[in-house]
């Protein structure tokens, strides 16, 4: 953070400035008098050498002592300022002494005062050094070229023009030698300091950092062009020049002073910043090319190539950046920002390549179900939340199957390859992936599918084929869920009519559902049996209770009316679209195999399958129920019952699996079976697995007889008829 920018700073900055307001004017005024005569050549005839150094030199400490005030007084940028302050007393100090006789001051190049003199330099790269990191809020690399590229340019021309007289004009001991280049080579380094600097900040340096860099090139340049100018032989003109440095020092003084101001944003991709590598290279180039017509200092020429080589180096790096730049866009173009899937255009190049390798793919769609819900209730946040963890398990459950996108919103999609013989399985991993619950929210999706090209040539065809079969899903998916809406409100009016049905009907649909299983039947086609199963009984709410709970044998209009419980079911359920076939299965459910049954006296494979498991489950039951006036037999006897009736009353191949079903279970808790025959498993071990815990009903007759349950015969089963 910038220091100055603080409250505390901010507000005793303006103050402060303006109460060394004098102080500054007075010094301006003496900088603009000196500059006045020194131009005219009035200096020249009133003071001597020793005289302007000593002007010079006080005008310069006068500086420092300000510029020392503002590191003292306002705590931005302390560091910065004391060492500028440090570095204009010391050049101060060195021109004092050259007005003073050499006795005091020394003579030579490491006399005293042109030690105090060099002594500005350090100080000035280190300001400079403490304004750049001051300014900089990170490191750009091409940034960084760029100015080392700049220095090295600007020092390659100094080499060529600028250090050749001066070295030839030295001349004695190499300490004298080494003296007089001391000062063209600190000013060369102060201005490729300033030009890395500004190159750095991207040629946007700020006030601060602009307007001291400003003033050290104007010392850099001054004094290095008079060292040059005498070199070559013409008249000095240092007493027309020297006015400068009081003024660069000036300059100091005011940017100190001044408030400081929020700098813009440094960035290392503005256009702008093109030009400062072409005119670095193109002073290089012609630097190169001069040496065709006059020879070429040897450092010169080192030190042009090595500019040119770092901007071929920025450029290659430029290069690679924008590469990487377009490479990113491209990915970002193509990826779900949220899930980091690929999203719809992504899906469609990917099909398109498909299509053109003539490779054969199932496009899945996919659309959640109950999200808006679970976003209007937890919230937007929540919902992004779900999304990307149902993106992220979609993607690892395909992985090595194919690609899964988002294509927006609420809707994913897979591309999977084909060939595979578990290809539907596939289908159900990904649908269980995207499907989530918890409590009072369910979010599952809907899924259309195409095979491509067989099933569609080009694109549109193909997204236009799978769109109409995830629509269609859904409304299946949505009649489903109203289906099993008006399930669970007849089961729940059926349990308070009757509460000893409960158990009945949960124990019946568990068995319906396992062997519906174990026949091979569809999802479908289980779920079917399953309800079918629990609703088998819903008829007997159009039976009056007198009826059905009559002790003694039912009269022929009694039997009559309870054979239309089934028909009665079947209307009941046939008033929801979803529960149609459901209903058929219902009025089916109490035919027999030789034809015997009613409603409608089908025989064999006539009758529904569904129906015909219902049949087999319930008598199966009935028969290892406990009742009130009977208990339960063994499952044994029951399943040797059931098999005695088959081919008569019961289906066969449906008998043969529901026992092979039964005796899977029993063999499965074996080990939890008593060994003795008085302890031999009844009904309470199967219904442990079988049935789930609701209110039990009892045969309507007590005949406890060893015998299936007979539809026919209602006054020993009425609970069967």
């Amino acid at each position: 953070m910038n220091p100055q920018s603080t409250p505390n700073a901010v507000s005793a900055q303006p103050a402060d400035s303006r109460a060394m307001l004098p102080a500054r004017a007075l010094f301006a005024a003496l900088v603009a008098g000196y500059a006045a005569l020194a131009i005219s050549g009035v200096a020249k005839s009133l003071l001597a050498g020793s005289g302007q150094h000593a002007i010079g030199g006080s005008m310069l400490i006068l500086a420092a002592v300000l510029c020392a005030l503002r590191a003292a007084r306002i705590p931005g940028q302390r560091a910065v300022f004391a060492v500028i302050a440090g570095g204009l007393l010391s050049w101060g100090a060195g021109e004092v002494l050259f007005a003073l006789p050499p006795r005091f001051s020394g003579s030579g190049p490491l006399s005293l005062a042109n030690l105090l003199s060099l002594g500005f330099y350090p100080s000035a790269y280190v300001a400079l050094a403490l304004m750049l990191r001051h300014r900089l809020p990170g490191f750009f690399t091409t940034l960084w070229l760029d100015g080392l590229a700049g220095a090295l340019s600007a020092c390659a021309l100094v080499a060529a023009f600028v250090f050749p007289p001066v070295l030839a004009h030295a001349h004695g001991s190499t300490t004298a030698v080494a003296g007089d280049l001391s000062y063209p080579f600190a000013d060369l380094l102060l201005f490729a300091g300033c030009l890395f600097a500004m190159a750095m900040t991207g040629w946007r340096p700020g006030r601060t950092l602009g307007v001291a860099t400003a003033a050290f090139v104007l010392i850099a340049v001054t004094d290095a062009f008079s060292l040059w100018w005498a070199a070559t032989g013409h008249q000095s003109i240092e007493t027309k020049w020297e006015w400068l440095w009081p003024a660069a020092a000036l300059i100091l003084v005011e940017v100190a002073w001044r408030p400081d101001e929020s700098d813009g944003e440094i960035s290392a991709t503005s256009l702008r910043l093109l030009v400062f590598p072409v005119a670095v290279s193109l002073t290089a180039l012609g630097l190169l090319l001069s040496g065709l017509v006059h020879e070429l200092d040897i450092a010169g020429y080192e030190l042009a190539v090595a500019a040119l080589v770092l901007l071929v180096v920025r450029l290659a790096l430029t290069v690679l950046e924008n590469l990487q730049i377009a490479d990113s866009s491209k990915r970002e173009a193509l990826t779900d920002a949220l899930t980091s899937l690929g999203n719809r255009r992504r899906l469609m190049i990917d099909v398109e390549e498909a299509l053109a390798r003539g490779e054969t793919h199932v496009l899945v769609l996919f659309d959640l179900d109950g999200f808006k819900g679970y976003n209007d209730t937890f919230g937007h946040p929540a919902g992004d939340a779900l999304l990307a963890r149902l993106g992220a398990a979609l993607k690892k459950c395909v992985v090595g199957r194919g690609t899964a996108y988002r294509l927006g919103g609420d809707e994913f999609c897979v591309l999977l390859h084909s060939g595979s013989a578990v290809l539907a399985d596939h289908i159900d991993t990904a649908v269980a992936a995207l499907s989530e619950q918890g409590q009072g929210f369910t979010v599952a999706p809907s899924s259309g599918s195409v095979v491509i090209p067989a099933e569609a040539s080009d694109v549109s065809a193909a997204f236009q084929l799978a769109d109409q079969r995830l629509y269609r899903h859904k409304g299946s998916r949505r009649r489903t869920r109203d289906g099993e809406l008006v399930r669970d409100a007849l089961i729940q009016a059926l349990r308070e009519k009757r509460p000893d049905l409960g158990e009945h009907l949960g124990g019946v649909a568990r068995l319906a559902h396992d062997v519906a299983r174990r026949l091979g039947m569809s999802s479908e086609a289980v779920d079917e049996v399953t309800k079918a199963a629990e609703l088998h009984d819903i008829g007997k709410m159009a039976v009056p209770d007198a009826i059905l709970e009559k002790p003694a044998a039912l009269d022929d209009g009694e039997v009559d009316l309870i054979r239309q419980h089934t028909v009665i079911g079947e209307r009941i359920l046939a008033v929801s679209p979803a529960l149609r076939r459901v209903g058929t299965l219902v009025r089916h459910s109490h035919e027999r195999w030789d034809g015997g049954g009613y409603p409608d006296g089908l025989v064999g494979d006539e009758i529904p399958l569904g129906a015909r498991i219902i049949a087999v489950c319930d008598a199966f039951d009935a028969m290892t129920s406990d009742r009130p006036y009977k208990q339960s037999i063994p499952i044994a006897d029951a399943l040797a019952e059931l098999r005695r009736c088959a081919g008569d009353q019961f289906d066969p191949v449906v008998v043969h699996a529901f026992c092979a079903e039964a005796e899977a279970l029993l063999s499965t808790v074996a080990d939890r079976v008593p060994a003795s025959p008085e302890d031999q498993p009844t009904s309470d071990l199967f219904e442990e697995d079988w049935t789930v815990p609701m209110p039990d009903p009892a045969f309507s007759a007590p005949d406890p007889a060893l015998r299936a349950p007979d539809p026919v015969q209602e006054q020993a089963w009425p609970d069967q008829v």
